[in-house]
C-alpha cells in the first residue's frame, strides 16, 4: 500500500457496528463458519443422474423420433440387440422387430404419436418379441413413455428394454414339465 492510502484510510472514520436492529446473526444467515448447509435435494445431480440412467444401466434405452427412427441408443441397446449406436441410429425400428409384427407395431406406434397415448397403462410392463443383429429371437420387456414435443404432439418415444429371453425360455420349460 503506499503513503497516500495510509494516509486516506487514517482520515476515514472507523466503520461501526450496525445497530441492534441491524445485526445479522451469522448462524441464520449461513455465514458462520460452523454453520451448517441445507440438505441436497438431487438437484445439483441431475445431470450426473441422467447421464448414469443412460448410459450405466444395462437395459436398453431406445428413443426414437415420429416416424420411428432411431435417434438413440445406450449402451445397453448395444449390448442386447448387437448394434452399435453407429449402426442403430438413424435406421428404423424395424432393425430388432420381427416381419410378422411390424404392421402391428407401426399401427400402434403411428396411434401414439397422433394422440400422445399409449393404448396401454402407464404402468403396465409390455412383453414381445424382437431380434438382434444375428436375427436371434429375443423375449424383450418394456415400459414405453411419449416424448412432449412443440404444441402438445408427441416428438417421440423413449423406451426401457430388458431382456427376459432367459427367463421366458425357463418358464417354457416348467411349463412343459408340468403338462
Amino acid at each position: 500500500m503506499s503513503r497516500k492510502q495510509d494516509d486516506d484510510n487514517d482520515k476515514r472514520p472507523p466503520a461501526s457496528s450496525p445497530c441492534a436492529m441491524h445485526e445479522v446473526d451469522p448462524d441464520y444467515m449461513g455465514l458462520a463458519p460452523n454453520a451448517v448447509s441445507p440438505p441436497d435435494t438431487g438437484t445439483r445431480a441431475l445431470p450426473d443422474l441422467g447421464r448414469a440412467l443412460l448410459d450405466a444401466l444395462p437395459d436398453a434405452i431406445i428413443y426414437a423420433d415420429q416416424e420411428g427412427t432411431i435417434r438413440f441408443w445406450n449402451h445397453g441397446a448395444e449390448r442386447i440387440f448387437g448394434f452399435t449406436a453407429a449402426e442403430a441410429t438413424g435406421k428404423s425400428l424395424d432393425i430388432i422387430i420381427p416381419q410378422p409384427l411390424r404392421s402391428r407395431h407401426w399401427e400402434g406406434y403411428h396411434r401414439m404419436m397422433k394422440t400422445g397415448e399409449s393404448r396401454h397403462g402407464a404402468d403396465e410392463l409390455l412383453a414381445v418379441p424382437a431380434r438382434n443383429r444375428a436375427d436371434e429371437k429375443l423375449s424383450i420387456q418394456f415400459t414405453v413413455a411419449p416424448v412432449p414435443g412443440p404444441g402438445g404432439t408427441a416428438a417421440g418415444i423413449i423406451a426401457v428394454l430388458r431382456d427376459v429371453t432367459d427367463t421366458f425360455n425357463e418358464m417354457k420349460r416348467l411349463r412343459g414339465e408340468r403338462a
